[in-house]
């Protein structure tokens, strides 16, 4: 019930109780939802390699959707840096999902506050992606959300980017960047669109 004074009208408490409760399951709703969207992708895209997708698809949505970065985006790292093989390790010893090096893991973990770290974690899918999600936070502020220059900082490393703009940009082809922005906009063709993505990049 609503009661109307002299100079505004007030909520009763049940109907305030209501509306809060109403927006509470709406936002639930939603979250299902795109992670439900997220699920299908990993397993579309893992081909049977992650064992558990809807855990990967929530750890992709929430920590997304708290470092601002588009989830969509994060899909597509993955799939250009490990096509979603948890255990996969690079010739220059970049580990798991999202191909973190073990410097920037213990790094990164360290920003995180984490109480325990070893470099194992970093074959752990969930842990994987909490540290490249958060690294790739990093990067993005550091270059300003510029997307060419944040994916490619990503992949060399900030300190390797700027030392290569300052010797000879001409030499930046942004091939890293391309390829993941080549799937990123291929899902976005598809149109999948998540239904609160308000966290573009």
């Amino acid at each position: 019930m609503v009661f109307k004074t002299s100079s505004s009208y007030v909520l009763s408490g049940a109907m305030f109780l209501f509306l809060v409760t109403f927006s509470s399951y709406a936002e639930r709703a939603v979250k299902d939802e795109n992670i439900m969207v997220l699920q299908s992708l990993v397993t579309e895209l893992s081909l049977g390699r992650i064992q558990d997708p809807f855990a990967v698809a929530k750890t992709i949505y929430e920590e997304s959707y708290k470092h601002k970065i588009d989830p969509l985006l994060v899909i597509a790292v993955v799939h250009i840096e490990s096509s979603f093989r948890p255990h996969v390790i690079s010739k220059k010893g970049a580990v798991g999902l999202m191909q973190i090096m073990p410097k920037t893991g213990r790094e990164v973990a360290s920003w995180l506050k984490w109480a325990k770290y070893s470099e194992h974690d970093l074959f752990d899918p969930i842990k994987n992606i909490r540290l490249g999600i958060y690294y790739l936070k990093k990067v993005k502020l550091k270059f300003k959300s510029k997307r060419m220059l944040y994916l490619t900082a990503y992949y060399l490393g900030p300190t390797r980017l700027m030392a290569l703009q300052q010797e000879d940009p001409s030499t930046l082809r942004y091939l890293y960047a391309k390829r993941v922005l080549r799937v990123f906009n291929d899902l976005k063709a598809r149109k999948i669109i998540l239904a609160d993505n308000k966290n573009g990049l």
